[in-house]
């Protein structure tokens, strides 16, 4: 089984789903479930989740569709010996934030996409952007290049 938090306003599962449950969502959704074992618990009417819940599910339980509303939590700890290298990261930049689903943040490091969209999607936002950084970029240096040469003119002028 594996920890995921519901990322839509709310999720539903259907009859038969199995669900590790914490006492306090086990005892708000009673009517709903039917106790298997310690804190597995069997759906036997559709019952909801919102926003923020972390839920236990076996993946193979889960559809594309709920699977868009769910993020995996992981329950691994970092291992201090991992071999990973850290890179920091540069902005504007793709996320992949799972299942095949990824964000863009600009260069401000602001979110721009309200949910994740699939990899085509962010590359193509992420490409637009790109292009558009370049030319602020060498529309800011025209500007400066004016701007010094107006300085330079106006200090001659004066002289």
């Amino acid at each position: 089984m594996q920890t995921y938090e519901v990322t839509g306003k709310h999720i539903t599962f259907g009859i038969g789903t199995e669900l590790k449950l914490s006492e306090s969502q086990a005892e708000s959704r009673a009517t709903s479930l039917k106790n298997k074992r310690k804190d597995i618990f069997e759906v036997v009417e559709p019952v909801q989740f919102k926003q923020g819940e972390k839920v236990t599910i076996s993946p193979e339980s889960l559809t594309k569709s709920l699977l868009e509303n769910l993020k995996e939590i992981s329950d691994k700890k970092p291992d201090g010996n991992s071999n990973k290298i850290e890179v920091p990261t540069e902005y504007p930049c793709i996320q992949h934030t799972g299942f095949g689903k990824y964000n863009v943040y600009d260069a401000e490091k602001n979110l721009l996409t309200p949910k994740p969209i699939k990899k085509d999607e962010a590359e193509k936002i992420f490409t637009e952007l790109s292009k558009k950084n370049e030319s602020d970029d060498s529309t800011n240096e025209d500007e400066k290049n004016s701007e010094t040469k107006q300085s330079e003119n106006s200090a001659n002028n004066g002289a």
